[in-house]
């Protein structure tokens, strides 16, 4: 029976995260701040016996997974599947901006956004299902451990498939920057690798 433990991690910190605004797939770099915490964890990942790191190709995921590999040396494979949400129109605006622009979609947003349909933004149950094909494709090319550096929105819809949780819980799912979730799959669970070892670590 094959296991593979996969430990998804939010990104570091960008000034977007700080001044409240939708990134989205912008090329931002981390913050001074976003580095250095992205050091600290990469010492703290030398004990998880990690054999390979995936990151989404956005520029500050991939900061984040280099400098977390300059601790631990390993093969880094990029994914487009840990992607962040498309944003489409909401991109590259802050928070307070969007509630102003888009204010109907923005309601729905806040309190139901499984439900949220706009042009050019991808849905939430869209983004579940690109990012469990990634997480199926990870599982399949491994038997041990790996890391997966990725967004916000990428792990809380997996949080949710892999705990049987409905998506308009996605505001539920506290992800601050460089937190580090335990996703564990065997081949036993149900064929598709579905399982409730989803946990923060």
């Amino acid at each position: 029976m094959n296991e593979c433990t996969i430990y998804l991690i939010r990104h570091g910190e960008i000034l977007s995260n700080k001044d409240d605004v939708y990134a989205g797939w912008s090329g931002e770099e981390l913050t001074e701040q976003g580095r250095a915490s992205a050091q600290n964890l990469g010492k703290e990942a030398k004990d998880w016996s990690i054999e390979a790191i995936y990151t989404s190709p956005i520029r500050r995921a991939v900061q984040t997974a280099e400098i977390i590999n300059s601790y631990l040396g390993k093969e880094l494979f990029t994914e487009d599947g840990l992607k962040e949400i498309k944003m489409g129109p909401w991109e590259g605006l802050r928070i307070g901006d969007v509630e102003e622009r888009f204010p109907e979609d923005f309601k729905t947003w806040q309190t139901r956004p499984g439900d949220l349909r706009v042009e050019g933004r991808e849905t939430l149950e869209e983004l579940q299902r690109r990012t469990v094909t990634a997480v199926m494709k990870i599982f399949k090319a491994h038997s041990g451990a790996v890391l997966a550096v990725t967004h916000v929105a990428i792990i809380r819809v997996l949080f949710l498939y892999y705990n049987y949780r409905p998506l308009n819980d996605y505001k539920k799912i506290d992800v601050p920057n460089l937190s580090v979730f335990k996703l564990t799959l065997s081949s036993g669970s149900g064929g598709s690798g579905k399982s409730a070892s989803f946990t923060p670590l």
